[in-house]
């Protein structure tokens, strides 16, 4: 039984399709693509020869082509912010009084206390509001808002 017949190589870009979703890159539907253009050479009747040659451009062709349109679609830099960039811009209240000499004191953001440390020397009492402008390892750098 000769492995070049259409039906190998129909499931073998099956395989390779369904792989790809746990192997992420688009490599593997490159190749399965491939395998496609094997199978379609093989149904028509072609040699060995014709069959990898097919398999082998339809490969390159996808991987040159398809795959970066999708790696670019799929692979974004994302806009969603998590851990500590999520927090920056966040509001928060103060629920520990900040001396205006020493700038620190604790700030409730996204549902957290946190050490905070002030921007400015002004004096911030528990219940004002507060906007993170970076986060320093456990230290919110915050700002205060005029309740205006």
């Amino acid at each position: 039984m000769d492995f070049f017949q259409w039906h190998w190589w129909a499931g073998l870009a099956l395989v390779l399709m369904i792989a790809e979703i746990f192997v992420p890159g688009f490599f593997l539907m490159c190749l399965g693509i491939g395998c496609l253009g094997g199978s379609i050479v093989a149904a028509v009747g072609l040699g060995a020869s014709a069959q990898l040659i097919a398999f082998s451009g339809f490969s390159l062709l996808a991987f040159f082509t398809i795959r970066p349109v999708l790696m670019k679609r799929m692979w974004k830099d994302g806009d969603v912010k998590t851990n500590m960039d999520a927090l920056v811009g966040q509001r928060g209240r103060v629920t520990q009084d900040f001396e205006s000499g020493l700038r620190l004191g604790r700030v409730s953001a996204a549902g957290d206390d946190w050490r905070a440390e002030c921007t400015t020397d002004r004096a911030l009492r528990v219940g004002d509001l507060v906007e993170v402008v970076r986060v320093e390892s456990n230290t919110l750098i915050v700002k205060a808002i005029d309740p205006t």
